[in-house]
């Protein structure tokens, strides 16, 4: 498999550096700095991650998918079918490009939901900052205490939101980018084996079983389908991954 742990570490140090960013702000210094400084650091953080995530994807996701390939050609052995595995056409590397490019802009989208997400805890800094010295006069002693534990709360309950998906739920950063690996990982492997299958005229797929408990995947296990839709008697195979961290793979599969 892919060196899936390499990246989701990489989200996960950063998760921290941000929230690390945001709880040792000032409250005491002037606006316009609190908002340099601490949007400086989290753009630099966000900047790095832009660079890591390019860099894992560009080797993983075509590593992934020649595994996908390579085990299109293993799986149709062990029914007597010899596929030709000879190198990547055009066809393969264009693919390739497509599920890079794909796989960047999931990421890109959630980067982008920091560099928001840290404006939205600066616009809540500053608010504090202001009520208390409205209600204090001053931002010393206790009322300075009082914004800092304020704001550490706020960053502990809400932490980094990369994306909030079409059911309200609230991705943090690093969980957002660990569904994203397992998911391209996953989706890359599927497209190897799909176009390595299809390059050798095989049509029909059985999902992959795995006694799985989730409601989703559960109609498709051991379910043959046709990887075109055009093979008459069978419907058209789902794009894979059936779901976000979803495993199941395409098997090759010869009509009695």
């Amino acid at each position: 498999m892919a060196n899936e742990t390499k990246l989701i570490n990489i989200y996960r140090r950063a998760a921290q550096q941000l929230r690390t960013t945001v709880r040792r702000a000032d409250p005491r210094k002037p606006i316009i700095l609190i908002r340099k400084v601490i949007m400086g650091d989290i753009n630099k953080i966000a900047s790095d991650l832009e660079r890591e995530t390019k860099n894992w994807l560009v080797v993983e996701i075509p590593q992934e998918y020649k595994r996908g390939s390579q085990q299109a050609v293993a799986d149709a052995s062990k029914l007597g079918l010899t596929l030709d595995k000879t190198g990547f056409g055009q066809v393969h590397k264009e693919a390739i490009q497509a599920l890079t490019e794909d796989a960047y802009l999931d990421f890109a989208a959630g980067i982008e939901g920091v560099r928001r997400a840290g404006r939205g805890f600066v616009s809540e800094i500053v608010k504090k900052k202001i009520n208390e010295r409205i209600v204090s006069g001053q931002l010393e002693g206790k009322a300075l205490e009082t914004v800092k534990k304020e704001v550490k709360q706020l960053v502990d309950d809400t932490g980094f939101t990369a994306l909030v998906d079409r059911g309200g739920k609230h991705w943090s950063i690093d969980s957002y980018a660990e569904m994203l690996v397992r998911t391209h990982v996953i989706k890359a492997n599927g497209e190897g084996t799909k176009n390595r299958l299809l390059s050798n005229q095989v049509d029909l797929v059985e999902i992959s079983q795995h006694n799985s408990s989730c409601p989703i995947c559960q109609p498709y296990e051991g379910q043959v389908y046709s990887l075109t839709g055009k093979t008459e008697g069978y419907d058209k195979a789902p794009e894979l991954p059936i779901h976000p961290n979803c495993r199941h793979t395409y098997l090759p599969y010869i009509e009695d």
